[in-house]
């Protein structure tokens, strides 16, 4: 019983610490607005989306997920879990509703000094 009452407590513990990524964030995944996620990016940003994998510059990104959502028109976006990673990082887990389909949504960023950078984003085929 104790033992069961340490998970439960450490589980909440962690759920109660994750970072949720900000609304404004949420919002402009829910309409598909490429540049106000690229304000997010570093210098340099992990990208997987379908067709397009790699390290790329916030310039280059930025076009990559504007082509992306010209090509899948966004309905709605939801996040599912939050949770931290190593290294004081982030994550949060979302679905993005499109004409398309629905794709799952990892969002890997730090937050310092009260700014949110991204430091991976995989968009993947809920297929």
């Amino acid at each position: 019983m104790k033992k069961l009452l340490i998970g439960i407590f450490l589980t909440l513990t962690l759920v109660v610490n994750a970072t949720p990524i900000s609304d404004s964030l949420a919002s402009a995944f829910k309409t598909g607005n490429s540049t106000e996620i690229s304000k997010y990016f570093g210098s340099s940003v992990d990208l997987s989306i379908p067709n397009n994998e790699g390290v790329y510059s916030n310039t280059q990104a930025k076009l990559i997920l504007k082509t992306f959502f010209q090509n899948n028109k966004p309905s709605d976006f939801t996040v599912v879990h939050n949770g931290d990673s190593k290294n004081n990082s982030h994550y949060s887990i979302g679905n993005l509703k499109t004409a398309k389909g629905v794709f799952r949504t990892y969002i890997l960023y730090k937050e310092e000094n009260k700014k949110v950078t991204i430091l991976e984003l995989k968009i993947e085929s809920d297929e």
